[in-house]
């Protein structure tokens, strides 16, 4: 057994252990010390990718290009598609479909035959439209001009004096205007002949207001009187119609007839009875005076 001395108390030496121990401190290393805490890169997610379906590209058809035609062409203005099952009546079909005759049907789709028989399922084909003219876009028009109507162009009247589309009342004017935005020549005479035999045209403007019987347009009695006009503004003879007897018959009690002579009026009745009394009834206007 040791003993300390007594100046040396057990308290002290603890002290002075655990100072040196302190001491060796920092020079211990623990093979267990926690390193530095660092994230992972995850890579972005994103939603999964749904598998693409096929998509089935439409079959080429007899596609009609709307309002492009030269003249002369078709200048469709609608076109309809037809089903999966045709017949030879399918023409008719569309035609009554859409409110035109067959002919113009046919007229529109100059590539079918006339029987129906060529047409196709799941084709358009044209239900309104017309044949493209030739347009007047020089601003010539008429008949030297092969026909150029003035109709399409900035100036729609197609006056017969110039042969030149305008647009002003004189142009316009019926007798004058000889197509366009007008009634026209097939209505109003450009050239002063008119009637049966020349289109039963009316005559108007500078060419005057009757058809005579030669077939020519003017006014005053040569044109519009009684034996000679056969259209527009004729002079026909005054006509007074018969007077009804019962509108002013004068009787002055309703007795009628033989006896007296007294004519039936709307007071008593319209009709003298074999009575010889005026009345209104269907035995009244039977058997009578």
């Amino acid at each position: 057994m040791k003993f300390f001395r007594h100046s040396q108390s057990p308290s002290t030496g603890l002290v002075c252990l655990a100072l040196s121990l302190l001491s060796l401190a920092p020079l211990v290393s623990s093979a267990n010390t926690c390193q530095p805490s660092t994230w992972v890169k995850v890579a972005k997610r994103t939603a999964p990718t749904l598998l693409a379906r096929p998509r089935l590209k439409p079959k080429a058809v007899n596609t009609i290009v709307l309002g492009t035609a030269e003249p002369g062409e078709v200048n469709c203005r609608y076109a309809r598609q037809t089903g999966k099952d045709v017949n030879y009546y399918t023409c008719t079909e569309l035609a009554e479909r859409y409110e035109i005759t067959v002919g113009e049907f046919f007229m529109i789709n100059p590539g079918l035959k006339k029987d129906c028989s060529d047409i196709q399922p799941n084709t358009e084909y044209c239900v309104d439209g017309f044949i493209e003219p030739e347009r007047a876009n020089d601003g010539v028009c008429g008949p030297s001009s092969n026909g150029a109507t003035c109709l399409g162009t900035d100036f729609q009247c197609c006056n017969s004096e110039t042969w030149k589309c305008g647009d002003t009342e004189a142009d316009c004017a019926p007798g004058t205007c000889w197509e366009g935005a007008c009634a026209g020549d097939s209505v109003y005479s450009t050239d002063g002949t008119c009637g049966v035999n020349h289109g039963d045209r009316q005559c108007a403007g500078k060419w005057g207001d009757c058809c005579n019987f030669d077939g020519k347009c003017g006014t005053g009695p040569g044109f519009c009187g009684v034996d000679v006009c056969q259209s527009g503004n004729c002079t026909r003879p005054a006509t007074t119609p018969e007077p009804h007897p019962w509108l002013s018959g004068d009787t002055p009690d309703g007795s009628c007839g033989a006896a007296n002579g007294y004519t039936c009026n709307v007071l008593w009745g319209n009709c003298c009875n074999k009575n010889g009394v005026c009345g209104s009834l269907s035995s009244d206007c039977g058997d009578g005076w």
